[in-house]
């Protein structure tokens, strides 16, 4: 079997028209066109939801969606599975996500990662071709999207679930492909606890696992045999700006079969609001790079100093969006004991807007802010002593 596994993918403003006319080769190319059909399978990270029912939910971070129309852009692919545990599902609660699962199955696309409820959103998807089983996991870091006993969303990654999670996958399926939400946008190195992670998914069964959400190629290693891909980049998301980190994106090319799971990688480079294949020229600089940075982490020298690089480059995003809003004095405190604590609810209240609340709750929740947030804490506390 060949499976083709394409990144994050989402029609936007940018691109609508191509879609809704079905302008295939004008969003693809006829070469990339011919190339995804000699694949078996095609899997994609659909990362939006369609517009038509539900209401936008309130987040930090912006809120795609996609008119039913661009559907003809959409099919040109012939895309059987999206990978919908992502950050923008959910966009349009629950009625958003099961608008999406009725038009994806209208047009049989099958789909993992996301459900009306918690139960729905953790079940694997199992594909049976050439008497094998391969099955798809599907989990994403906590951004205003986790499902609940009774609340739609997408399948969180849970330290306490998610590996049981992958255990049982296991059992029903002779190989298993883990994907994972998560990570630093635009950042081309997996995080500490990232790492840590994707190996104990291997532990626990995984036969691969590929990492979106960062919107650009990190780096690989090899773990037991198996690939984990730390940030495989876009397939299609197009954005109002072109940055070296969106101009290019990983095609996974899974080849399986009763001897194993082998994995190779191909280009896809994105002109504009557009795609096509990378020439052989852009392939050799890339992938090397890409290379390259997979020789990086496995020195932990290196790796320490990268990431310590990129703690500082992080301490004015977080600082200052907190500068002025905490503050410690004698006044504060005095006046917040004769009024009973309203003076610090009032001061609260003066001091962060509903954003402020809303960029907190996302730093509290999702597992790359808060490792990023506590170890910036500890290096700046480490200076200061």
């Amino acid at each position: 079997m060949k499976l083709l596994i394409g990144g994050d993918f989402a029609p936007t403003k940018q691109n609508f028209d191509l879609f809704e006319q079905g302008d295939a080769e004008a969003l693809y190319s006829s070469e990339l066109l011919n190339y995804l059909k000699t694949f078996d399978y095609r899997v994609f990270d659909f990362e939006t939801v369609f517009e038509g029912k539900g209401t936008l939910i309130e987040k930090h971070g912006p809120l795609i969606t996609t008119p039913v129309s661009c559907l003809p852009g959409i099919t040109a692919i012939n895309p059987n599975l999206f990978v919908l545990a992502n950050n923008h599902i959910n966009n349009l609660g629950k009625e958003g996500i099961q608008h999406s699962f009725d038009i994806l199955e209208q047009n049989n696309i099958a789909h993992v990662g996301a459900g009306v409820n918690l139960t729905q959103a953790r079940e694997p998807y199992i594909l049976e071709h050439g008497g094998l089983k391969i099955g798809f996991y599907a989990c994403a870091e906590h951004e205003f999207n986790a499902a609940g006993e009774q609340k739609a969303g997408v399948n969180p990654y849970d330290p306490l679930e998610s590996f049981d999670d992958i255990r049982k996958a296991k059992t029903l399926c002779d190989y298993l492909i883990v994907f994972y939400h998560g990570g630093m946008i635009e950042y081309r190195y997996p995080l500490p606890t990232e790492r840590r992670v994707f190996k104990k998914f291997v532990d626990a069964g995984a036969d691969l696992v590929v990492g979106q959400h960062t919107h650009c190629i990190g780096c690989a290693e090899n773990y037991q045999g198996k690939t984990l891909l730390y940030g495989q980049g876009d397939f299609l998301f197009a954005r109002p700006t072109l940055n070296e980190y969106r101009y290019s994106g990983l095609l996974l090319e899974v080849t399986i079969d009763k001897d194993g799971l082998r994995v190779d990688y191909n280009l896809r480079i994105k002109p504009q609001n557009t795609i096509r294949l990378a020439t052989d020229k852009e392939k050799t600089e890339i992938l090397g790079a890409f290379q390259l940075r997979g020789q990086e982490i496995q020195d932990q020298k290196r790796y320490t100093e990268i990431y310590r690089t990129h703690l500082e480059t992080r301490k004015g995003f977080y600082l200052d969006r907190l500068l002025g809003k905490f503050g410690r004095s004698l006044i504060y405190a005095g006046l917040n004991k004769l009024t009973s604590g309203r003076y610090r609810k009032w001061k609260m209240r003066r001091r962060f807007d509903k954003t402020d609340w809303l960029i907190l709750d996302n730093w509290v929740s999702c597992e790359t802010h808060q490792e990023l947030f506590r170890d910036m804490i500890q290096s700046e506390w480490q200076e200061k002593s």
